[in-house]
Parts: structure tokens; sequence; C-alpha cells
């Protein structure tokens, strides 16, 4: 035969469809499963939720006003371990705030003073003890890390937190950090009637006491607060 005859043979076959290997098929297949199951992990990683720490630091707030509240309300503190409280059934604070936009949440707010109890009227303690709470370190800041706009609850904290408490007997404590700086408390802030909440259970320590302190008081002993305080006038805070 001639060869453009086995020429015009071999074009006929390469028009016919032919099997494929099951080698070549598997390769194949694998391929795809790999390409789809790419894409799903790519599609699943960028629209993961972002992480509430993230969501934190991105968040700005808005302060439409500046100036100068007081707050007025009460203050509980409870040593963990050894079991006895604390209640300041009177206290007064001042606050500063300073009109802006697309500020950080730290140190949104600052508390410039903070007294507990008053001349007469010292804090209450254990077995009739008198209690003089002095805070150290001024100004604190209120930290603002969340807001809902539903409500106007704007989660936060109280930092900077060192403070000193006399009892009559003659015990002398340091209240901070776990590592001996000055700590945070758990709070939050509502809009609607300004008030802020503090209602923190792990965050501060007993970091130092006298020698008239009770055996059963040790450095690292845990103290749990909860307290509440109107400010007049009433603050905005909001995000953005």
């Amino acid at each position: 035969m001639s060869k453009a005859f086995h020429r015009f043979v071999a074009w006929l076959r390469s028009l016919m469809p032919t099997a494929p290997s099951p080698v070549g098929e598997l390769a194949r297949k694998t391929a795809l499963r790999a390409t789809v199951l790419g894409g799903v992990m790519a599609l699943t990683l960028s629209s993961a939720p972002v992480s509430l720490a993230t969501q934190a630091q991105a968040l700005t707030w808005t302060v439409p006003m500046s100036g100068i509240a007081s707050g007025a309300g009460h203050l509980n503190a409870t040593h963990v371990q050894a079991g006895w409280s604390v209640s300041c059934n009177t206290v007064e604070a001042k606050v500063r705030a300073h009109r802006g936009t697309g500020m950080t949440g730290d140190g949104v707010i600052a508390i410039t003073g903070v007294m507990f109890g008053s001349a007469d009227a010292l804090c209450a303690g254990p077995l009739g003890l008198k209690m003089e709470v002095t805070v150290d370190t001024l100004p604190l800041k209120f930290d603002a890390t969340a807001f809902d706009a539903r409500t106007g609850m704007v989660a936060g904290r109280v930092s900077g937190i060192t403070v000193t408490v006399e009892s009559s007997n003659g015990c002398v404590l340091t209240i901070a950090g776990p590592n001996g700086k000055p700590g945070q408390a758990d709070a939050s802030y509502s809009n609607p009637d300004g008030t802020i909440v503090i209602d923190d259970r792990g965050h501060l320590r007993v970091t130092a006491q006298s020698s008239s302190c009770n055996a059963g008081i040790q450095i690292g002993d845990s103290i749990v607060v909860d307290g509440r305080f109107e400010l007049t006038p009433r603050g905005i805070l909001t995000s953005p």
C-alpha cells in the first residue's frame, strides 16, 4: 500500500475516541480533587471570622463632648482565700473625657480622682474593722474594647490600678496586678444612664503586706471587686 493510504488511515484513527488509561484517569481525578479542595480551603480561610482580639484592635471610638463628670456609688472587694470583704458604701470619683473621633479605646476616659468613704465613715472590713482605701496611681484609665449599638453598652476595663488598704488593726495591703505592676479590672459603661459597673473576678492580687497582717493573707492571693458608679453629667461613648 502507498504511504498516502497509511497516512489516511492514521488520520481516521486520530478522529476516533479512545478510552483513557486507568493511570491517566486517576491522575486527572486526583488533580481535580486537589484543585477543588484547595479552592474550598482558600474560601474557608478567607471567610473565617476575625478574632475578637483583632476586632477590638480595629475599633475606633467617638466622644462627642469634652468635660469633667462626678461619679458617686459603692465598691466591694473580697479576699478570696481568707473570705473577708471590704465594703465602701460611699465612693466618689472624678472623670474626664476629651471630644474626638477615630480614637483608640485605650484610655478613652480618664478617672482623675477616687475617694473611698469619708473622714468619719471609712470602709467597713471584717470583725468590725475600719478600712482606709487609697488609690496610689492616678489617673486610672477606662479602656473601651467593645460596643453594643442596640443597648448603648460599652465593654472594657479600668486599668492602671494600684491600691493601698490600711486596716484599723495596723495591717496594710497593696493590691495591684499579678506581676506587682498596676493591674486592671473588668468594667462596662452604659450610655443610656451614665453608669460605670466594675465586675472583676481574676485580675487583682495582694502584692505586698505589712507584718501586722493576719497569717492567712499571702502575697498572690486573689481579690474580687464589684462596684457601681453613676456619672453626672452623663457622657456618651460610641464606636465608631
